[in-house]
Parts: structure tokens; C-alpha cells; sequence
């Protein structure tokens, strides 16, 4: 390991208080998520995102748990993280739905906040509204762990060929 790297860890955690070591803990064990392949991405690692697929529903669960990286400074959710669940879990379904030999991105997004993010965990429940040859509109909603509905969303996914390598 670069020793320039072990002197920032180490006077970072040397003068952390304990909220800033679990948030410090909380980054390595994303970190070591994604290593692991428990997420696919390295932002699902440290959000600890973990997501249910309904097949027959063709509908996607994807919860993250409350923690201090994901507030802002009014210590409730970012809405950034909220837009970011939003985009992964119904990303995350797009690509359950589509046969191998396509992918796609998101090529538009909409997001109604409607409740401030607060509470111990957040879930977001995704269904396609329409599957295209070109494209998939999704609809997601998001959940505080008390049941109120916090964001409202639905996004257009274009899809596009795989290339082979």
C-alpha cells in the first residue's frame, strides 16, 4: 500500500470522533462489498444497497439503510441519494427484463420529492410501465421505513446492442 495513503488513514482515524469512524468503518465495508462481488458497483457497495426481484410482478425492491453518508446537512436523506436509489433499483430491473444481447441507459428521469427522507431504511419499488423495442418506461416510488411515501419517479431507459468484443 502506498505510504502516503497509510499516513491519511492513519491520522484520519486518529483524530476521528466515533461518529466519523463508522462512517470511516461504514466506507470499507462497501469498499469490500463491491471487491467481494456482493454489489456490482462500487456506490452500491457503500450505499449497502440490496435488492428483490418479483419475476412474475416484473417488479424490483431495492432498500439502503439510513447512515451519515447518505444525509445532507438537515440530517435527512440527499436527494441525490434518493434520485440515485431511484435510477439504480429501476436500472437494476431494466436489465433483469432485457435479453443478453442488449443493455440500457437511462435517457430521461423524473422526480417528485414529496416527504422529507427520514427513518432507519429506504425502499424503492420499481414495475415497467412499458417495454418497447427501443425503449422502457419504469415507475419507482420510495419508502421511509414507516411506509410514507417519500419521492415518486419514472425515467425512460434507451436500449442498445451489446457489441461483442
Amino acid at each position: 500500500m502506498d505510504q502516503q495513503l497509510q499516513n491519511d488513514i492513519h491520522d484520519y482515524l486518529q483524530d476521528a470522533n466515533e461518529e466519523e469512524q463508522q462512517v470511516f468503518k461504514q466506507i470499507v465495508e462497501g469498499l469490500k462489498r463491491k471487491q467481494e462481488g456482493a454489489n456490482g458497483s462500487y456506490l452500491g457497495g457503500l450505499l449497502k444497497a440490496s435488492s428483490t426481484f418479483k419475476e412474475e410482478e416484473q417488479q424490483l425492491e431495492m432498500v439502503i439503510p439510513a447512515n451519515p453518508i447518505i444525509q445532507n446537512s438537515l440530517n435527512i436523506v440527499h436527494g441525490g441519494i434518493t434520485a440515485t436509489l431511484i435510477d439504480s433499483a429501476m436500472g437494476t430491473l431494466v436489465h433483469r427484463i432485457l435479453a443478453d444481447d442488449v443493455y440500457a441507459v437511462t435517457s430521461e428521469i423524473k422526480i417528485n420529492y414529496v416527504a422529507p427522507g427520514i427513518g432507519k431504511e429506504f425502499k424503492c419499488i420499481t414495475s415497467v410501465i412499458h417495454k418497447g423495442s427501443k425503449t422502457i418506461v419504469c415507475e419507482g416510488k420510495v419508502f421511509r421505513d414507516d411506509g410514507v411515501l417519500i419521492a415518486h419517479s419514472t425515467a425512460s431507459f434507451f436500449i442498445i446492442p451489446r457489441k461483442n468484443k
